[in-house]
């Protein structure tokens, strides 16, 4: 069984000018959420919209192999 840890991103996405984290990160989008006037979204941006601010582990994954 191996282990990998499972990081998310601290987000700016100027577009929309507030902050979000990551929930998929890929080669060239990510899933990102993100609450704005209260409401909670959740998109698909290219990374080259977002400026990546900070890298949080959030667990660690076993996976069977």
């Amino acid at each position: 069984m191996s282990k990998r840890s499972i990081h998310n991103f601290i987000v700016y996405i100027p577009d929309e000018k507030c902050y979000g984290v990551t929930e998929n990160l890929g080669a060239f989008t990510s899933l990102v959420k993100y609450n704005k006037d209260g409401i909670e979204f959740k998109v698909t941006l290219l990374n080259e919209d977002i400026i990546f601010l900070e890298d949080i582990a959030i667990g660690i994954e076993e996976e069977e192999i």
